[in-house]
């Protein structure tokens, strides 16, 4: 039951991932402008190279904002993936049977529970 389990989530891992790889792509693309435009306005003499540094860095971080949730997702799967290969591998204890509790009386609040106080506090007088 635990490598299906492992297993399953493995799956879910890899799926989430396949789907967000465009997300991957789109940072990897955003941290390369990222740095070529630091790159470019410490580097800058003028006033226009300075502008043209500012307006890659704007481009890079409307990206970044664009696809966020692809990043989130990826970072979901790769959770998933993990916890499944650990879960499959036998590295990770997880107990999947189902677990009872003994049941403890709680505070009846019932019309039946006020009428046996009620006898049981008449019979005693």
């Amino acid at each position: 039951m635990k490598k299906l389990f492992g297993g399953l989530l493995l799956l879910i891992g890899i799926a989430i991932c396949l789907d967000d790889i465009g997300g991957l792509l789109v940072l990897l693309l955003t941290g390369a402008l990222m740095v070529y435009g630091l790159k470019r306005w410490k580097r800058a003499t003028t006033e226009g190279q300075k502008v043209v540094a500012v307006l890659v860095m704007g481009v890079a971080a409307l990206l970044l904002f664009r696809w966020f949730p692809s990043v989130v997702g990826l970072l979901i799967g790769g959770v998933l993936f993990y916890l499944g290969w650990k879960v499959f591998n036998g590295g990770l204890s997880i107990s999947l049977e189902k677990v009872t509790a003994p049941r403890t009386p709680t505070n009846d609040t019932s019309f039946d529970a006020d009428w046996r106080a009620f006898m049981d506090k008449q019979n005693k007088q």
